[in-house]
């Protein structure tokens, strides 16, 4: 379930921007404006020993992820909330397009709080063995034909991993290949009969997982994951709308931030219900559409 991220009101507004040191499909995080600024940032994204700075960006993830996400659950969420092992093999299998990640390259040594994250971390590529590509945050979503979340669209099949819908996405993945264009399909607010799991042809992104590192938190970076990933599905054209649940008390941040709607309380009866349901509609899809 998506998670407070709230930012520290006198944190510094980052922005994203290609590096050629980064991985493929990475975007670093950079420095804004004057020296002052610099310092500022600098200071602000420092860690422990004076050589122990963040070095973030966000990239999609994939199954090579998985240790991470585990990890980066257990230590961002209360249990019930989690996502299983099993639904994060099946969403980073079988849609990993929609799934987002905050990395940080780092050399240091972690503090108690991150070790479990820190030893899933892997080197971000094979030129700097030492480097490890530290999971700080992520956002992990599945396609729907609601309009909203449903407790359907946060299930995966009973058949799983032989569902022909993973066998595809597992084969597609083994040959690399790029994934077949989406044709628009109709999207209802009746989801009574909806087949549970990920739907390829749905046109509403439902948003199952955001959190970030708690050590990393008040940083403002759980904005900035968030808005790169909206900005990422949005430039796509794979949906028409994003779609999440939010206890009521996070509702201001999505609302105030991301210009999410709040649509009342959601149907949903994961851990006893009472979600608020919020949605974001795509004024103007990108070329997938």
């Amino acid at each position: 379930m998506p998670r407070d991220l709230f930012t520290n009101p006198h944190s510094l507004d980052l922005t994203l921007t290609e590096s050629p040191e980064a991985p493929s499909n990475a975007f670093s995080i950079v420095r804004d404006e004057s020296e002052d600024r610099e310092m500022q940032l600098s200071n602000t994204l420092r860690r422990g020993d004076e050589k122990d700075r963040l070095h973030p960006y966000v990239q999609l993830l994939s199954i090579s992820d998985l240790e991470g996400c585990v990890e980066l659950e257990k230590a961002a969420l209360p249990e019930p909330e989690r996502c299983s092992r099993e639904k994060l093999i099946y969403r980073l299998t079988t849609c990993p397009t929609l799934s987002l990640g905050l990395f940080s390259s780092t050399t240091t040594h972690p503090v108690p709080q991150t070790q479990a994250v820190h030893d899933a971390a892997r080197p971000p590529d094979s030129s700097t063995p030492s480097h490890r590509a530290l999971l700080l945050g992520h956002v992990i979503a599945t396609l729907t034909t609601a309009r909203y979340v449903t407790d359907a669209s946060m299930e995966i099949p009973k058949d799983f991993p032989s569902h022909p819908d993973y066998q595809v996405a597992a084969s597609s993945a083994a040959r690399s290949d790029p994934p077949a264009p989406l044709t628009r399909t109709t999207t209802t607010d009746d989801d009574t009969n909806e087949p549970v799991g990920h739907k390829p042809l749905g046109r509403t992104i439902a948003v199952h997982s955001v959190c970030m590192l708690p050590t990393h938190q008040n940083l403002g970076l759980g904005k900035i994951l968030l808005k790169a990933y909206m900005q990422r599905m949005e430039s796509s054209g794979i949906a028409d709308r994003i779609a999440l649940l939010a206890h009521p008390e996070l509702v201001g941040w999505y609302v105030g931030n991301f210009g999410f709607v709040e649509m009342g309380e959601s149907k949903v009866t994961f851990r006893g219900g009472r979600w608020r349901e919020l949605v974001y509609e795509i004024k103007d899809p990108g070329p997938g559409n």
